[in-house]
């Protein structure tokens, strides 16, 4: 067994960490592939989207000091991969979001492998979920047509991310403050409810195919607004050696995304950010000892071949 400290997330210097990301992008693309094999089986429109899209582009794979994939879906495809995913899921593959298990708390989806464990927050040891390597499916919704409708707008997506999370990312402050007391103004047994019906409420103008896409994973992606026609024009694109649909005009998308992408960030930035507290590649973490669960509080990562 290896186990792996916070000195090693410096994944330009560290040959053995870097061997870990590596077989970590191995299993993230085995399952992005499933998903691209049941999307193209289906006839369902993805594109690759952040920093995996970015990376296809800059570095014609993932970023070399990530270890995540996302994609995107326009609303329509993505509630429909949920209803034939669950009619047809592809064996030892799962997927997760708020409507399938209590206790997830993202509104947006997951495709997880079982039989892996990627345990990357202290507070997912006690949700009784999956906890395996995945990769992230984001949903696109239509932007209300202007004024006081898209300030109603924006208002639903945050609520929702509130009641659902129980942050929206502000830590201090005003914000923080007023988050905190209209928690407390909603009895805790109906926060996912309320998040649900708001989210909802949020997407009243999906059949408006001509208004932009929003993307309401985040407090700051809620501000953040895409072409209205970014899924229909996708071409295959090269990702690792492999390729996947991509929106075609990926400059406009990284452009809002990211603003000047092609820029490199300072080298000292160049680390593994997520941080990952336990992965293992053969076992789910119910799979686990009670030792391997709680590994060394001084060297806090662990993977196991």
């Amino acid at each position: 067994m290896k186990n792996y400290s916070k000195e090693m997330t410096q994944i330009n210097t560290d040959s053995d960490n870097n061997e870990l990301l590596s077989r970590l992008w191995d299993t993230e693309q085995e399952i992005l592939d499933v998903i691209d094999a049941f999307c193209r089986e289906n006839g369902l429109r993805y594109s690759l989207a952040y920093g995996t899209l970015l990376g296809a582009v800059r570095h014609g794979g993932f970023i070399p000091w990530d270890d995540d994939v996302d994609i995107m879906m326009p609303r329509d495809d993505y509630d429909k991969f949920k209803m034939l995913w669950k009619q047809k899921a592809p064996h030892g593959f799962m997927l997760q979001d708020e409507d399938v298990e209590d206790g997830y708390i993202n509104n947006f989806m997951k495709i997880r492998k079982d039989h892996t464990t990627y345990l990357q927050f202290e507070y997912e040891r006690w949700i009784p979920l999956h906890k395996g390597m995945f990769v992230d499916i984001f949903p696109g919704d239509r932007q209300a047509p202007g004024g006081f409708a898209r300030k109603l707008q924006q208002s639903e997506f945050l609520l929702s991310l509130l009641y659902n999370r129980g942050y929206t990312g502000n830590k201090k402050g005003i914000s923080a403050l007023c988050e905190r007391c209209l928690l407390n103004l909603v009895p805790k047994r109906m926060h996912r409810k309320l998040s649900v019906w708001l989210g909802k409420k949020s997407r009243r103008w999906n059949d408006k195919t001509s208004n932009a896409l929003i993307f309401p994973v985040t407090a700051r992606s809620c501000k953040k607004t895409y072409r209205a026609d970014l899924f229909d024009d996708v071409r295959r694109i090269e990702f690792r050696g492999k390729q996947y649909y991509a929106t075609r005009d990926t400059d406009s998308y990284l452009k809002t995304a990211y603003g000047d992408y092609l820029m490199l960030p300072p080298e000292n930035e160049r680390i593994w950010t997520h941080h990952p507290i336990i992965i293992d590649f053969s076992r789910n973490y119910d799979e686990l000892s009670e030792e391997e669960k709680w590994p060394d509080k001084d060297k806090p990562d662990q993977v196991k071949a």
